[in-house]
């Protein structure tokens, strides 16, 4: 008779990797969508990723992105990607949003960062004590920390922590903590960072894989 609790439980599994493949297209989006706001496209799939994958925690977040970047032109779009969230919002999120709406401008609300939400917004209305609901990671590697913080928008606190380890690295960096940062500044479009980055690495006699000679090529025509 077979014991159970020794067999491996690949439904478990399963769903433990659909999960990383989740989480890191919704990082993927979001990187995009810090990197390119106006590129509003980017938005739409964010939102219908979140939608499609489940992560309702963060499609106020992805909601207000779309906003915050369109500021009063497009309304036919916030409309459209509104109306399809709005099922899944609470009240609070419809107050916003509708508020927003009424508007075509956040200046008449408290700034407030959603879940999810990497831009800020140069229009809201700044109370003495703003709310912002992201607490940091502190637990689990660098990079899993710097991951948190992007999942939920925070992709300035992720390139703050990750440029400081390698500014205190005094050896050959790690190939994890280069990987992480070439993608982070390659998916946010940030040019001179990544040029400057690659320049620092070849003084730090780091040899770049053919892959990343080719993104850097390519980010001189961006």
């Amino acid at each position: 008779m077979t014991n159970s609790r020794t067999k491996p439980d690949n439904n478990a599994s399963a769903k433990d990797n659909n999960r990383t493949h989740v989480l890191n297209e919704w990082r993927r989006l979001t990187l995009s969508v810090n990197g390119q706001p106006h590129h509003f496209q980017h938005h739409s799939q964010r939102i219908l990723f979140a939608l499609q994958a489940g992560l309702n925690q963060f499609l106020p977040g992805a909601l207000q992105d779309l906003f915050i970047a369109l500021g009063h032109n497009g309304r036919p779009l916030r409309i459209r990607l509104y109306t399809l969230v709005l099922p899944l919002l609470d009240q609070h999120d419809r107050e916003y949003f509708h508020e927003f709406l009424a508007h075509d401008s956040d200046r008449t609300l408290n700034c407030y960062r959603f879940p999810g939400s990497t831009l800020i917004s140069d229009t809201c209305h700044h109370a003495s004590t703003e709310s912002d609901p992201f607490i940091a990671k502190t637990s689990g590697s660098l990079i899993e920390q710097s991951r948190y913080a992007i999942t939920y928008g925070r992709v300035d606190v992720a390139q703050s922590s990750l440029e400081q380890a390698y500014s205190n690295t005094t050896t050959r960096p790690e190939t994890a903590l280069v990987e992480e940062l070439l993608s982070l500044y390659a998916a946010t479009h940030q040019k001179t960072r990544l040029l400057q980055f690659a320049h620092s690495l070849q003084q730090h006699q780091f040899t770049l894989s053919n892959h990343w000679k080719q993104v850097l090529e390519s980010a001189k025509e961006w």
